[in-house]
């Protein structure tokens, strides 16, 4: 008699004890007293699935918390949730945010938040099941999910995506053009560091505008053209030993180049002033390693962070140079640009002679330099929305009865990103800047409190490239003096 086949929970009794195991807090104690060591090959693939699981049970759970924030919170306060959460996990607001989100989605669509309290999704599907139905009418996203989720368990992302739309386009007809209106409104550019001295600029726009993008530079880049001006040239001649890729890429920096270089865009307006300034590259390297040439320095490259001097030296060989004083001990900015000499044949230097003071609630230009320069950042905790595209803002509030002269300084403004501003007006946050050390103090309507430090001028090798929209050109390089005097002028 033939003996009977063992089964596979037989063979993998561990491995079929996991699978069948929902996610729960004794699952949890299970996977954590198990060594993976231990485990056979398809116990240990259960292994992985099983903390996968707890992931998805734990990102539910988290929502549930997240949700019920936003209901003990005035109205007008629910905006400034996201900013909570973001400071007490050190994450970024938009991170937070995206966390808020995905609670308030997960409480409209209960179906989706049972599928990720069972881990039968993963919280990245569940992302993209909410994000990609929330244009919907709430009774027609409810088909469209109720239609997918079923076999979202086993669909990729990507996957995922083509069933919602052709579900969406089989229930709701319309939907198409009402999707590309709204995904219109969430066009933009980003940028994002890369090592190296490298980034990534991110485009979301309509797809003829993108087409448009990308025909213009390849016209552009299209070899036989000849060579360009500037620094790589934007076109590649017959001989060009450039990749059709690396063509592009340098023509894209060309074209915007002389734009900024031009001071107006390309129907003639000029370029917006911000902060009393042109848009410019701004470098920040130190006195040593400018005289000396050093190919092993670094410098700091606003909307960046750090990069090696020979990343930027073409640049240092055309800029404005201006000193600036900088406490030793925090290596904070203390005072405003002071130009040395003109290294190239474009100024964009709007220094200034320097003024004492303010007669009214509105800072000077020299103090509103002084403050973008040595906040760098806003001083959120966390945010990094560069200083020259914030509001200079009182940190103690400007009080009419008492004299301009001894509120509007540098000592009692900040810059804050517009959203952050609004969040200290509104959002019942307080906030303190110590004098001494440059740090600034939050206190939380939660009663947490979080301190954020002064950003050093000084470049710091072990200080990665922060996330900050892209830099422009032409540059000017701030080169600086440790002091610990009184601001040189």
């Amino acid at each position: 008699m033939a003996s009977r086949m063992a089964t596979y929970a037989e063979r993998h009794p561990l491995a079929a004890r996991l699978e069948a195991a929902s996610p729960s807090p004794e699952l949890v104690a299970q996977l954590h007293a198990l060594d993976p060591a231990d485990c056979d090959d398809p116990a240990l693939l259960e292994v992985v699935a099983g903390w996968e699981r707890v992931l998805a049970w734990a990102t539910a759970r988290q929502a549930r918390a997240l949700e019920e924030m936003t209901h003990r919170v005035p109205g007008s306060q629910g905006e400034f949730v996201a900013d909570d959460v973001a400071a007490r996990l050190g994450i970024t607001r938009r991170l937070g945010q995206s966390r808020v989100t995905l609670a308030l989605g997960l409480a409209a669509h209960p179906q989706v938040a049972d599928a990720l309290a069972v881990g039968a999704i993963d919280p990245r599907k569940a992302e993209v099941l909410l994000a990609d139905t929330e244009h919907l009418p709430g009774h027609v996203a409810d088909e469209v999910l109720d239609g997918v989720l079923g076999e979202a368990p086993g669909r990729t992302v990507p996957q995922l995506r083509a069933d919602l739309r052709e579900a969406e386009l089989a229930l709701h007809p319309v939907a198409a053009a009402q999707r590309h209106e709204v995904a219109r409104r969430e066009r933009c550019v980003r940028m994002v560091p890369a090592p190296d001295a490298m980034a990534w600029v991110h485009a979301f726009l309509p797809a003829a505008d993108a087409v448009t993008v990308m025909t213009g530079l390849d016209a552009l880049a299209a070899p036989g053209r000849g060579t360009g001006g500037g620094v790589a040239g934007a076109a590649g001649a017959v001989d060009d030993p450039r990749t059709a890729d690396q063509r592009r890429a340098d023509a894209l920096g060309e074209v915007l180049r002389r734009v900024l270089d031009a001071g107006v865009g390309p129907d003639g307006t000029p370029l917006a002033v911000r902060q009393h300034r042109r848009p410019h590259l701004h470098l920040t390297v130190s006195a040593a390693a400018l005289a000396s040439g050093d190919a092993t320095g670094t410098a700091h490259l606003a909307g960046y962070g750090l990069v090696p001097l020979v990343a930027i030296g073409h640049l240092i060989a055309e800029a404005d140079l201006h000193t600036v004083a900088v406490d030793p001990a925090t290596g904070e900015r203390l005072g405003d640009c002071v130009p040395v000499r003109r290294a190239g044949p474009v100024s964009r230097s709007t220094a200034g002679s320097a003024q004492p003071g303010s007669s009214g609630y509105r800072p000077m230009a020299t103090v509103v330099r002084q403050v973008v320069d040595r906040d760098v950042t806003c001083r959120f905790p966390g945010c990094r929305v560069p200083s020259w595209r914030c509001d200079v803002d009182h940190v103690v509030p400007f009080d009419p009865d008492r004299p301009a002269g001894e509120q509007t300084v540098a000592a009692n403004l900040q810059a804050l990103c517009r959203h952050h501003h609004r969040l200290k007006t509104l959002g019942r946050w307080r906030v303190a800047r110590d004098p001494v050390t440059g740090t600034t103090t939050w206190n939380a309507p939660t009663g947490r409190v979080y301190r954020r430090s002064p950003e050093r001028v000084e470049p710091e090798p072990a200080e990665p490239p922060r996330r900050e929209p892209r830099p422009t050109t032409p540059a000017d390089v701030t080169r600086w003096a440790p002091s610990g005097g009184a601001p040189t002028r």
